[in-house]
């Protein structure tokens, strides 16, 4: 089995080389100021600095020209990446009017159409269900602890809406079984934050610590708490292949996606949007606590909450009842307990 450390995004390597460098530099800095990493903006702005570069005269201005020759210097990108350039290109266009007034700050015009918004796939709690029974089935002909760890992964996942590098990158010392909460450590947004789980979820993490334990006998609070045959965190590559083959083998429809495939961030979206329908059948109100949904995630502000909570068909017929219940017929709390899911 192949497994190593999920990588991450290389940080600030050697310095811009273009007549822009300086301003490129002090942008990102300005940025990431505001606790974003920008590293994806990065690299598209390190290709724009290289473009730049081979200009053949200093002092380039940034005019629709050289941008609009910059975006058709790739024409193997996909729409949605030329769309991410266009978009980097005239948030640093942006800031360098204010530098160069001459800039020209792109419009529409320059990106491509826009793509349809990725529609995630919410996995029903029978999908759920048949999907863990499916990972405690999955075989391992190397590691007997896989198998453990796959099918816990998937639980941790699901109930309480990490992202997937956030639990691949869990250590011995950050999973506290006693007091039943996670420390979740410097992620997306340079934030760390506690997230507490439910009491079934405890009872599934001991039962993992304990067949974990007995594999790896020599153990320091810095290891993995999803360890590999090698010691290391399981990779995202490895995780998400043996999570498309669970779906297909429980025969999971997942056509109704943009892209015709669940993703292992649907388990997030999954999370959000059952927490939100809980909310609506327990009578809460669900307006007011959309900000501990939103801490709970670690999201930035409850504006990034809003793209996880899609109108299912259940949460809509909640919402109808609710109304009719007011108006007549003029028409956080962790993670549902394990023990619904597993049946």
């Amino acid at each position: 089995m192949s497994a190593f450390v999920v990588s991450e995004a290389a940080p600030v390597g050697a310095s811009f080389t273009s007549s822009l460098a300086p301003h490129l530099e002090a942008y990102l800095k300005l940025m990431r100021a505001v606790g974003r990493r920008y590293e994806r903006v990065e690299r598209i702005l390190r290709q724009l600095d290289r473009f730049v570069a081979k200009e053949p005269q200093e002092g380039v201005i940034l005019t629709r020209d050289l941008l609009g020759r910059w975006l058709a210097s790739a024409p193997h990108l996909a729409p949605a990446t030329l769309r991410a350039h266009a978009s980097a290109a005239r948030q640093f266009c942006r800031y360098m009017a204010r530098i160069e007034p001459r800039t020209w700050i792109p419009d529409g015009s320059l990106c491509p159409a826009r793509i349809p918004r990725f529609q995630p796939h919410i996995f029903s709690v029978s999908d759920l269900r048949n999907l863990f029974a499916a990972a405690n089935q999955c075989p391992s002909k190397h590691w007997w602890l896989r198998t453990q760890s796959l099918q816990t992964l998937l639980l941790l996942l699901y109930a309480t809406g990490l992202r997937i590098n956030e639990a691949l990158l869990l250590r011995l010392a950050d999973v506290d079984l006693d007091q039943r909460i996670l420390f979740v450590a410097e992620t997306k947004f340079f934030k760390a934050r506690w997230v507490p789980f439910s009491t079934s979820l405890a009872e599934q993490l001991h039962a993992y610590r304990a067949v974990r334990d007995v594999a790896i006998t020599a153990s320091n609070p810095d290891d993995p708490f999803f360890i590999s045959s090698r010691r290391r965190p399981y990779s995202y590559s490895h995780v998400h292949r043996t999570f498309q083959r669970l779906l297909q083998e429980v025969g999971i429809d997942t056509s109704a996606t943009r892209r015709g495939t669940a993703r292992l961030h649907d388990l997030r979206h999954t999370f959000a949007v059952h927490c939100v329908l809980r909310w609506y059948r327990e009578g809460a109100d669900v307006r007011a606590k959309l900000p501990l949904l939103a801490t709970y995630l670690g999201h930035a502000s409850v504006l990034s909450t809003h793209v996880y909570l899609h109108a299912t068909t259940a949460i809509l017929e909640e919402a109808s009842q609710r109304f009719e219940r007011v108006y007549g017929s003029l028409g956080i709390a962790p993670q549902e307990e394990i023990c619904d899911v597993l049946g």
